[in-house]
């Protein structure tokens, strides 16, 4: 994936006074991001079914 900075001057900490962060330009295919979509999913799901699973065992 490559990321770089819309401003041509990058400048350290730009953000302090106006509490803005600097903007950042991603140029990536969506085969680089499916990987981490699918892990994500996976962690949701896992963390679904245990809450599910543990208010089941509450309900009973």
């Amino acid at each position: 994936m490559k990321v770089s900075h819309r401003q041509n001057v990058v400048r350290r900490f730009a953000y302090e006074g106006s509490g803005k962060a600097p903007r950042l330009s991603c140029c990536c295919h969506i085969s680089e991001l499916m990987p981490l979509v699918r892990q994500l999913h996976g962690m949701a799901r896992a963390e679904a079914e245990a809450r599910q699973e543990q208010e089941n065992q509450q309900a009973a």
